[in-house]
């Protein structure tokens, strides 16, 4: 995984590569947060830790909506503003819990892909202040690493696999009781949590169809669900 990644300023892995089953895996994960704008109806939508923008590019373009993708990370975003220029899509630099987040208004849709786990210490904070950034009736929609997966409890668990994927101390995945909490008591309603997706990323492109194969098989049952990778969440404010 570190030699599949983009690192940050800090030296810490924050974006898959796109290579082997990566971009596919990606695709389709934009593709659910461009079906989460569109049931919504979203008018103005939010990204946060947009990375070098691809997931905000794929929306921008999906919906027609504007778009605000925001990161910490100046290495990032300079990439992210000379691979999208789109007349919808504006990035910004913005500390969700350091910054005026109330310069930015309201947004219909506030999401992001793997983000949450970065900032576990303070998901409380964060979720609050997600909230009060959505307009009445707004949606959240995250995906988010899922703890139980054997992928994931290695990378996430153990010393040698968060040396080896380069985390950040606090980084951790969730299991789906633990998102399933966190969301009311921030204000959220509406929860979903559903768990999904057997592709890792950066497999051998031609393993991608034989995944894709029995996937479908092993999400329709709880006795596989739980070891998907990730978790699926969504929510109205």
């Amino acid at each position: 995984m570190a030699g599949l990644s983009l690192q940050d300023e800090r030296g810490f892995n924050q974006i898959f590569k796109p290579v082997g089953t990566t971009p596919f895996r990606a695709s389709r994960r934009y593709g659910w947060f461009v079906a989460e704008a569109r049931r919504l109806g979203a008018h103005r939508i939010l990204e946060l830790g947009c990375g070098t923008g691809e997931a905000s590019a794929s929306v921008a373009a999906g919906v027609g909506a504007e778009v605000v993708a925001v990161d910490i990370s100046d290495g990032f975003l300079a990439r992210a503003r000379a691979a999208h220029a789109l007349p919808n899509l504006r990035f910004e630099k913005l500390d969700l819990l350091g910054d005026d987040v109330g310069r930015l208004g309201q947004f219909d849709l506030v999401f992001g892909n793997g983000i949450l786990h970065h900032l576990v210490l303070r998901l409380d904070d964060v979720l609050r202040a997600l909230h009060s950034l959505s307009n009445e009736g707004g949606g959240l929609a995250f995906i988010e690493p899922n703890f139980l997966n054997p992928y994931c409890a290695f990378i996430f668990g153990t010393g040698v696999g968060r040396r080896f994927a380069k985390l950040e101390p606090d980084e951790m995945a969730f299991t789906p009781g633990q998102l399933r909490r966190a969301l009311p008591e921030a204000g959220w309603r509406d929860v979903s949590v559903t768990t999904r997706d057997f592709l890792l990323p950066g497999l051998p492109s031609p393993l991608t169809r034989p995944i894709l194969a029995v996937e479908p098989a092993l999400e329709a049952t709880p006795f596989t669900r739980w070891l998907a990778q990730s978790h699926f969440i969504s929510a109205r404010a």
